[in-house]
């Protein structure tokens, strides 16, 4: 079963750097979260999206995790479609999955371009995977079971929460209103799991 979940940016840095005179881009932030229903009424446990991020390391140590601009209908990655790669995806203590991508592939432009006119994208994940429906206080859920496998990250419009943070470009003062504040620790956590501070 084709599992696709949208989420915001949350707490996401665009990082606009120089190499060689052309632009580079780096965006890291919050991917997913687990425990927590979603828009789709499914809930990851920890568990089990540790399990689908630890499976992902090796695509992305060898650049084959990847991503394409809006989903396509299926899970099957289209080679001609891949706008960005994943860099680096973890899980924090709090919950989050955090991650960096940057633009690749051959619609890294479009991407770009959608970055340099500061236009708001969300993030989706696309996988194959069971859910069970379970009642948990009343409610009706669907819980995403084990051997969830995460295929891609894509980059969306709409994401289901609707909100979308802003830029901060590297080298520009720090603005701490620019950043959106999710969680009293989440500053230290992004610092620890990027080995950076964010000035």
């Amino acid at each position: 079963m084709l599992l696709q979940e949208y989420n915001d940016l949350e707490k996401f840095e665009v990082l606009n750097e120089s190499e060689g005179g052309e632009k580079t881009y780096r965006l890291r932030g919050v991917f997913s979260r687990v425990n927590e229903k979603n828009k789709n009424g499914r809930i990851y446990t920890r568990e089990i999206m540790e399990e689908a991020v630890s499976s992902a390391q090796e695509a992305i140590k060898s650049g084959r995790f990847v991503g394409e601009l809006d989903h396509p209908s299926t899970p099957k990655i289209n080679i001609d479609k891949i706008s960005h790669k994943i860099t680096e995806l973890r899980m924090t203590p709090d919950g989050a999955v955090i991650g960096e991508m940057v633009p690749a592939g051959p619609e890294k432009y479009k991407f770009i371009a959608l970055l340099e006119d500061k236009i708001g994208v969300g993030v989706s994940t696309r996988g194959v995977g069971n859910v069970k429906s379970v009642k948990e206080m009343g409610e009706d859920i669907l819980k995403v079971q084990p051997g969830y496998r995460m295929n891609a990250i894509d980059i969306v419009h709409d994401p289901s929460a609707g909100t979308y943070p802003e830029a901060v470009y590297e080298g520009y003062e720090y603005e701490e209103s620019r950043i959106f504040a999710v969680s009293g620790n989440f500053k230290e956590i992004f610092d620890d799991v990027f080995s950076k501070r964010l000035k």
